[in-house]
């Protein structure tokens, strides 16, 4: 080998070893810097948050999820979109105390999200829906919360996947998938995502006009010293109500109307059976004597109860369309403890037993709250705008 081809060889080999230092180099700066960007960026930018949140929540992690949502703000604005005209199309209502009910929802807001944001912590804490008790248990404030839970659709919506997050200046939007489960309407929820941090930087998402043409840029906001993106408000929330109550309420009305004659009938079977009950117990000393009491507990077993079951069992032949769900289990569950409180009552007045007596009469408190909430729903009582009327 002469020495030229040496020379040229021994070049060639240099720089071929330079090259695959430099590629080398390259590499470990790619994946140094790809990890630098993750850490140091990506993971402060909204749209990490948002999957991080939906991980979460598919995986039950109740911390992570909420670390990324402001409960009080979110419920704060969907009470608003909620109840703007809860009391329009009630009925039972006159103008004045429309009104009334208006002002008085406006007042009690705080109250109200307070509620919704233990009820939400406690699903997410334990899977179960609760109701939040306190100063609205009952109908200390004018409307069942159960009620008014069902007609938010927070219970039967599904969260199916993030779809897109957007920069905007100093905050973001994003759109989820959700499907409301009894309709089965799918819909795209919009949410505000704002840095509660404050301490953002932003860098792109800006809208450029290049040779005439107008260009965004993609964007991303973060912070080195660290992030608390939330979100803070959904924007649609309105417009998923509008979109999905027309649809349950119309399976609603359609479930009243295929009851009806079912539920006309044993009315008046239970007021017939009432005047009886009455009858057997009237007493001139107003003590029940051996044989009464017997009676009575043989009347309640043999023909009020199975009344009871008897109407249970022909509702339970009625198709229950998805909308009716609510309705059909709160029906379903009045039968259930008026059995248990005069089955109490039974063994009350037969034992002489003022401990079932007092289980009977606090069965019956149970029984009539079911019964006013199917009440409320029937006779549409403080529904929200756009529904069909109901008979």
């Amino acid at each position: 080998m002469d020495d030229y081809t040496w020379r040229r060889r021994l070049s060639e080999r240099r720089r071929r070893r330079e090259r695959e230092k430099l590629f080398i180099g390259f590499f470990f700066l790619l994946i140094f810097g790809g990890i630098f960007f993750y850490f140091s960026v990506y993971t402060k930018t909204p749209e990490y948050a948002m999957r991080e949140m939906v991980a979460a929540f598919k995986a039950g992690d109740a911390n992570t999820f909420r670390r990324h949502i402001d409960l009080n703000s979110v419920t704060t604005a969907a009470y608003d979109d909620l109840t703007s005209d809860l009391f329009k199309y009630d009925t039972q209502l006159s103008d004045r105390e429309r009104t009334l009910f208006e002002n008085f929802y406006v007042l009690i807001r705080r109250q109200m999200c307070n509620g919704a944001v233990k009820v939400i912590n406690t699903y997410l804490d334990t899977g179960e829906w609760t109701l939040p008790g306190g100063i609205l248990k009952g109908r200390q404030l004018g409307v069942d919360y159960d009620i008014l839970l069902d007609r938010s659709l927070i219970r039967h919506t599904s969260l199916i996947d993030l779809e897109e997050v957007e920069l905007l200046e100093e905050e973001a939007t994003a759109t989820f998938a959700v499907v409301e489960e009894y309709s089965q309407v799918p819909f795209t929820l919009k949410v505000t995502i704002k840095d509660l941090a404050n301490e953002s930087f932003n860098i792109g998402g800006k809208e450029f006009e290049i040779l005439g043409r107008k260009i965004k840029f993609p964007g991303l906001s973060f912070n080195l010293s660290g992030s608390d993106w939330k979100i803070v408000r959904v924007e649609n929330y309105r417009g998923y109500l509008d979109a999905v109550s027309p649809i349950l309420r119309q399976n609603l009305a359609e479930y009243i109307d295929d009851t009806a004659e079912i539920v006309y009938r044993y009315n008046r079977t239970f007021e017939e059976e009432q005047d009886i009950f009455i009858t057997l117990q009237r007493s001139s000393s107003g003590i029940m004597t051996a044989e009464q009491r017997a009676e009575v507990a043989d009347y309640i077993s043999g023909t009020v109860i199975p009344s009871l079951e008897s109407r249970q069992a022909e509702l339970d032949q009625i198709p229950i369309p998805q909308g009716a769900q609510f309705l059909a289990s709160l029906r379903k569950e009045s039968t259930r403890i008026s059995i248990l409180a005069w089955q109490s009552y039974i063994k009350g007045i037969t034992e002489n037993s003022a401990a079932d007596l007092d289980t009977a009469a606090s069965l019956h408190k149970q029984e009539l709250v079911f019964d006013q909430r199917v009440e409320e729903i029937v006779h549409n009582s403080a529904v929200a705008r756009n529904l069909p009327e109901l008979p």
